[in-house]
């Protein structure tokens, strides 16, 4: 029994949204701010067929059919996008608008749906889905958005030191962060099916910068994480550490 009351299920005040947004489908959950040991209340999860045309409706439909979402919570929304810019935020701070003029440079988006979030010298720009920065806005006002990509670069970056090829990984997918000390050399999402697609990728990331294995610890943790196949780190790297 976790001891709360159907008073404490009303109150919002209690309650932080957390929304995950992804190009196959949506979830949310609820999370306690009184009571962190408590587990997370799921409210819905569904999938959706990735088309890159949909992607808006299928996030309002989503939302539309379970307005628990929209109760007075405070929100954090989280886009597991692929089609991601890391910029200096040293150089975008220069001239007004530059995060969007970058971004739209390199991908095709209008800049009034381009998303930008910072972590102190490196700022992230996407643009998941025409008119879905306005939809967010309007729908869950004052939530704070960010990228999947940024949330785990800011997890490794301050954990550790020297060159580390930091992994996490999901069902079908990995985010792969290659650091020197704090400073990001390269962040983006390959999907894998067989475990040798993981280290397939990680060995590539590492040539195409030119950082030798033998110099990298390699950082593994995730809620997907294979029992086989990811040990080859291990005996080309200088280490390799799994994490929970």
């Amino acid at each position: 029994m976790n001891g709360l009351t159907a008073a404490d299920f009303a109150d919002t005040g209690q309650w932080r949204l957390i929304l995950k947004i992804f190009p196959t489908g949506m979830n949310a959950h609820l999370e306690n701010t009184l009571h962190p040991d408590l587990e997370p209340q799921m409210l819905f999860s569904t999938q959706w067929e990735a088309d890159g045309v949909n992607l808006l409706r299928n996030i309002e439909n989503a939302v539309y059919d379970h307005p628990r979402v929209l109760d007075d919570f405070s929100a954090r929304i989280i886009i597991f996008d692929r089609k991601v810019l890391f910029m200096p935020t040293e150089l975008v701070e220069e001239t007004e608008g530059a995060e969007e003029a970058f971004y739209t440079s390199l991908y095709a988006s209008d800049a009034s749906d381009v998303i930008t979030e910072t972590d102190g010298d490196i700022t992230v720009a996407y643009a998941p889905a025409t008119g879905l920065k306005g939809f967010l806005n309007r729908t869950f006002p004052g939530a704070r958005i960010g990228c999947n990509l940024m949330v785990v670069v800011k997890k490794f970056r301050n954990d550790g030191s020297g060159k580390r090829l930091c992994l996490d990984i999901r069902d079908g997918e990995a985010d792969f962060i290659l650091l020197d000390g704090q400073n990001l050399i390269s962040a983006s999402t390959h999907s894998w099916i067989d475990p040798a697609d993981i280290a397939y990728h990680g060995f590539n990331i590492l040539d195409v910068y030119g950082v030798s294995p033998s110099e990298v610890i390699v950082v593994i943790g995730g809620d997907h994480v294979p029992e086989e196949g990811v040990e080859v780190f291990k005996k080309y790297c200088a280490n390799l550490e799994m994490r929970s």
